[in-house]
């Protein structure tokens, strides 16, 4: 899987990145240029709107389609890397498309398109992402899906989209949409107008949802974060029986905990409580380095420890609050005697911690 950058160049992308969802492997991401203009949404739901003001990591309210350099950019992938499938992403169909946009898609080499659709009921998804252009997707998504392959994202927001998902999964069959994915809505403490969904929800989203996936034969995944929040989250990986020979621990989000639990039986795994976003916020990429710190503040002071962090936790060299990954690991190092290292997958853990002298 590729993500298609600025500079025109190909860069390498695991699934973390992607939702967790596992991809095709000839996958090449064309995600919006800097170009690109505002998505003229206001999403009950949207994470940029909800974020804490002290969060460093700032992104433009864009959509892709809103991008003047999207067919060119394309049209170089498809020229170049004739053997990558090319999707376009990030984009909720309410700016800059229409039959002679879908035209000109096609003819740059567009074989798919992930929109974030929510609800097929034009009123719902109007209020939804408050916007008078919500409603118009619905009337040219099945010309959309005639054209590309068409992923439909589904943020599941209760009034909006949960009581009537089954029938939304229909309507979306019967417009030739191939996929289905759906994501519970994230809440932060920030946020006033959208509540978590329960378990009781989740349950009856996920058993519908297949069930009308079944009857329609419109494929419809849950991703790792639904499959978290009900505990059934399973990784096919380990489990490791690795007893280090120095004091360690693994440091993750509330979600993974109990699956590297299973997967470190050996190892202490704890839980970092995300007080940053607050809400239901558990994942490791929105760890920050205050979460992590106080965290660790509880820890014994060691002469030499190890702490293994998620790597995704790190946007650049920086967390979301703004510690570098030196200011942390430092800190970690001075005031209890860990030294820190980070890993992207459970799998590459065993292999840190040899390297490290750790076992």
């Amino acid at each position: 899987m590729y993500e298609f950058t600025e500079d025109f160049k190909l860069r390498k992308i695991t699934k973390y990145e992607l939702d967790g969802v596992d991809e095709r492997e000839d996958l090449v991401v064309i995600p919006p240029s800097s170009k690109a203009g505002p998505c003229g949404s206001f999403c009950l739901f949207c994470y940029l709107r909800q974020n804490p003001p002290e969060m460093i990591y700032r992104v433009s309210f864009h959509d892709t389609l809103n991008d003047p350099e999207l067919e060119n950019r394309i049209a170089y992938v498809s020229k170049h890397y004739p053997e990558l499938w090319v999707r376009v992403t990030d984009t909720a169909g309410n700016v800059g498309l229409d039959e002679r946009r879908i035209e000109n898609l096609q003819k740059a080499g567009l074989d798919e398109i992930q929109i974030s659709v929510h609800t097929t009921k034009k009123e719902k998804r109007i209020a939804l992402m408050r916007s008078p252009l919500a409603g118009k997707l619905i009337d040219i998504l099945p010309l959309v899906a005639k054209t590309f392959r068409v992923i439909a994202d589904i943020i599941l927001t209760p009034g909006y989209n949960v009581d009537d998902i089954g029938e939304i999964i229909e309507d979306l069959a019967s417009m030739k949409v191939a996929e289905v994915r759906l994501f519970p809505v994230g809440v932060t403490r920030y946020n006033r107008d959208v509540r978590p969904l329960t378990r009781e929800e989740l349950v009856f989203v996920k058993e519908t949802a297949l069930e009308a996936g079944k009857e329609t034969g419109i494929k419809v995944v849950i991703p790792p974060i639904f499959k978290a929040l009900l505990g059934e989250l399973r990784l096919e990986v380990g489990p490791f029986e690795i007893e280090p020979a120095i004091k360690t621990y693994i440091l993750t989000g509330e979600l993974a905990y109990p699956e590297l639990r299973r997967i470190f039986p050996k190892i202490p795994v704890i839980a970092v409580k995300n007080e940053f976003f607050g809400g239901n916020i558990g994942t490791a990429g929105l760890l920050t380095g205050r979460d992590v710190l106080r965290a660790v503040r509880k820890l014994p002071e060691v002469e030499l420890g190890l702490i293994l962090l998620p790597e995704l936790m790190f946007y650049g060299d920086r967390t979301l609050d703004g510690y570098t990954r030196e200011e942390l690991i430092s800190r970690i190092l001075v005031e209890k005697g860990y030294i820190v290292e980070s890993a992207l997958e459970p799998d590459e853990i065993p292999k840190i911690l040899e390297n490290v002298g750790a076992v």
